[in-house]
């Protein structure tokens, strides 16, 4: 538990009190968010004719390209916005730099806030990009896209998976994300200090969706999973059931809990494995002293010389 006793023993840092820079780096975060959210989702709307987590065998062949697109889009946004607001576009992200003490609880909201409104804004961009399509023909098939189209590439759980399934996936898919994200980008003795964080970054979400899109659609970020499933379910001919149902809760309880285990780890591996040799070093010394205090010096007996055969027995 050492992230919540950080919280109490370790102050925040004051990224608040400059309004100026809280209202750019806000402003910046949602900006980044919509970018990413945009061609993230709008990926699944070009490269395939159903959802994913439909069953259908022919959504495999769209893994690869959607996840290219998320994971490419993060890391060129990174690098992009990395040096002005951190690169979050994810509240797993903000709690994750909170908990370690990284940025104030206030800040993390107002980042939470730009999150989620441009995570709603880029869906909305997306539906109105893609409006032609509603009600049209899909192709050969005889079917004819939704409204919207593809649900905008909300999340979903395939028909194959329990909730139980999903939460792990979603679980584990956020923990090697963020982990990546703590090592790389946080951590100050490692390649922090240069300028590739983004690059394993972005390959490591790539990894990520490859994995979990086939089964949960991959979510690993509330606020991906709350723009088009917000806009659906605004939408007057959306189906509002196909993209919030008693799975929901696993795409936000997935990315939160990780985020605080990798905390933990994090502090974990941040541990001065060399104090406890230095405790004892110190402590050897004191022991010594106060050995030398309580038992005095003891005089020694001058050597009796042996000359001329004098003392000798």
């Amino acid at each position: 538990m050492a992230t919540i006793a950080a919280i109490f023993r370790i102050e925040a840092p004051d990224d608040t009190s400059n309004r100026k820079r809280l209202i750019r780096d806000t402003l910046v975060e949602g900006l980044a968010t919509m970018v990413f959210v945009f061609f993230g989702t709008h990926s699944v709307l070009s490269t395939g004719r159903k959802l994913v987590g439909s069953g259908e065998i022919d959504d495999v062949a769209r893994v690869t390209p959607i996840a290219l697109a998320f994971g490419v889009s993060i890391m060129a946004l990174v690098y992009a916005i990395g040096h002005i607001t951190g690169g979050h576009m994810n509240p797993g992200v903000s709690f994750m730099m909170m908990l370690q003490r990284q940025m104030s609880w206030k800040k993390m909201l107002c980042y939470w806030g730009a999150q989620f409104l441009g995570a709603i804004v880029a869906s909305s961009l997306v539906w109105a990009a893609s409006s032609g399509m509603s009600g049209k023909p899909m192709y050969d098939e005889g079917e004819v896209f939704n409204r919207p189209p593809f649900n905008l590439g909300a999340n979903g759980l395939d028909d194959f998976v329990t909730t139980g399934n999903g939460f792990l996936l979603e679980l584990m898919g956020s923990f090697f994300f963020f982990f990546v994200i703590s090592q790389t980008a946080l951590d100050k003795k490692g390649i922090a200090v240069t300028n590739f964080p983004a690059i394993p970054i972005g390959f490591t979400l790539v990894v990520v969706h490859i994995c979990l899109i086939p089964f949960t659609g991959c979510g690993v970020n509330p606020a991906r999973t709350l723009g088009p499933s917000a806009v659906v379910c605004m939408s007057s001919t959306g189906k509002c059931d196909e993209v919030i149902a008693s799975w929901y809760w696993i795409y936000w309880a997935g990315p939160l809990v990780a985020a605080w285990l990798v905390a933990e780890v994090t502090a974990l591996m941040q541990w001065n494995v060399d104090e406890i040799e230095d405790v004892m070093s110190t402590k050897v010394s004191t022991d010594m002293d106060l050995v030398d205090d309580v038992i005095p010096d003891t005089p020694t007996k001058p050597e009796q010389s042996v000359t001329n055969g004098e003392g000798a027995c």
